[in-house]
């Protein structure tokens, strides 16, 4: 449990699926007569990629005010932890219907597209279920050791 490691990477890939989201959702509205995508298909990737963009919001606003919990009391970091895996288990379902959509016949175009946004998003699940599994359920002896060195090496207490 690296701090530093865990901030860069979470907000990377935040923006970066924020940044794929969006431009799935423009493509799938614009692109629509030329790709014969049909009605029902563009509404469900509209939905699907703005609560994407939802979900990046909140992960940003919690990522940037990571650097706040991690100075503070470690109940106040364990409460971050389960803070941020209820709401990532809340995004699951939206995963899981976007891995639905390699069922249905679309254009080279959004599958390729629709690939990619996978890969960051099993990226950033990775990334934030780790860290949930080191903040909350890790032994408490060895959750303190970890932010007391990270604390010692990022910020200055």
């Amino acid at each position: 449990m690296d701090y530093k490691q865990f901030r860069n990477g979470f907000l990377s890939t935040t923006v970066l699926l924020a940044i794929f989201s969006i431009t799935f959702l423009i493509s799938s509205i614009l692109l629509k007569p030329y790709i014969a995508l049909e009605p029902a298909d563009r509404d469900i990737i509209v939905i699907l990629s703005g609560i994407d963009i939802l979900f990046c919001i909140y992960w940003l606003i919690e990522g940037l005010y990571l650097k706040k919990v991690f100075k503070l009391e470690d109940k106040n970091v364990i409460k971050f932890g389960k803070r941020i895996a209820i709401g990532t288990v809340l995004y699951l379902p939206n995963f899981i219907l976007f891995c639905f959509l390699f069922l249905k016949e679309l254009h080279n175009l959004l599958i390729m597209m629709l690939l990619l946004l996978l890969v960051i998003k099993a990226f950033l699940l990775g990334i934030i279920f780790k860290e949930v599994y080191d903040l909350v359920f890790q032994n408490s002896q060895d959750r303190k050791f970890e932010l007391t060195q990270n604390r010692k090496l990022y910020f200055d207490i």
